[in-house]
């Protein structure tokens, strides 16, 4: 594939895939296995233009020549809410102030690196990622281990579509359906056995690492991070959370997901062995609906000069 149309075609889902760091994704650190439940049902908590458009005003002044060397996490925090505004450029160019303020940081391997992502550049992007990783292995949980992994299967998906209905972005065999329905069939655990996830060699950071890119970053708008997630919680045991998973990567499309939705459908009782996607509309509508009040709560708080409470600084 010519160069320029594989970059207009992988623009929008590898976008969609990478993640950041600002004081904000720092809660992550309390993401547990029920916040990625809480992640597959909606609830994302994530914040409005609103917000972001505040927080550029607010935290400008503070990185400005006129304030000093500001501490990084404020380069860090602007340079996402312009990212998050569409203004990628200034991102950029605020990682490199910020390289020449506070030299060698992770964090800030780690932003450009999707910064580079969301423009359009990934051999850029993944140079960065990997250096990330590379000076520390096991930050934000291994998300930009699965950003890269992320990155380069979308980039091979440019060469050959027909993967998607073969492999997903963890390299998990999609031609057997009965091995995700099953999984563990459910079963409850003894401390230290393995299940489908651990026999496919895949990390127990996979969940929170990929609720991360959802959260955190633009995952949401990806159907491979969300049949992936889905895959990853079948080989689990976590069937119910697996199919609401699959249901997203239907409702972006994936070639796969429709058929892995409705096999792990019918193992569920309560859904009387049907794809019920009424039902799972109905389910995400109540988590966008909680998650857009909450969001009206944060503005208010705006609105009302609370900047340092709503921002933490």
């Amino acid at each position: 594939m010519h160069r320029l149309a594989l970059l207009l075609a992988l623009t929008g889902p590898a976008a969609a895939l990478a993640c950041l760091w600002d004081s904000d994704t720092y809660a992550e650190e309390a993401l547990a296995r029920k916040d990625v439940a809480e992640v597959v049902k909606g609830r994302f908590g994530k914040h409005s233009k609103a917000f972001y458009e505040a927080k550029v005003a607010y935290t400008s002044p503070l990185v400005s020549a006129d304030a000093g060397v500001a501490p990084p996490e404020r380069y860090d925090d602007l340079a996402v809410a312009y990212d998050k505004l569409g203004q990628v450029d200034r991102s950029i160019a605020l990682m490199f102030e910020k390289e020449q303020r506070h030299p060698g940081l992770y964090t800030t391997k780690a932003n450009l690196g999707t910064f580079y992502a969301h423009s359009g550049d990934f051999v850029r992007a993944v140079e960065l990622l990997k250096a990330a990783i590379a000076q520390k292995p096991d930050a934000h949980f291994g998300r930009e281990k699965y950003q890269v992994q992320a990155i380069e299967y979308l980039q091979a998906l440019g060469k050959d579509a027909s993967l998607a209905t073969r492999k997903d972005l963890l390299g998990v065999d999609l031609t057997e359906p009965e091995r995700l329905m099953f999984g563990d069939r459910g079963k409850k655990k003894k401390p230290g056995e393995k299940t489908l996830l651990d026999k496919e060699g895949l990390g127990r950071d996979v969940f929170v690492a990929l609720a991360g890119i959802i959260r955190f970053g633009s995952g949401e708008k990806s159907s491979h991070v969300w049949l992936s997630l889905g895959v990853a919680l079948a080989l689990d045991g976590d069937r119910h959370l697996a199919l609401r998973a699959f249901w997203r990567a239907d409702e972006l499309g994936h070639p796969r997901a429709k058929k892995l939705a409705e096999a792990m459908a019918m193992t569920l009782r309560d859904f009387d062995g049907k794809y019920d996607v009424e039902r799972l509309r109905a389910e995400a509508a109540k988590g966008e609906a909680e998650e857009k009040a909450a969001q009206q709560k944060e503005e208010a708080l705006l609105s009302a000069g609370k900047q340092r409470q709503v921002f933490g600084y």
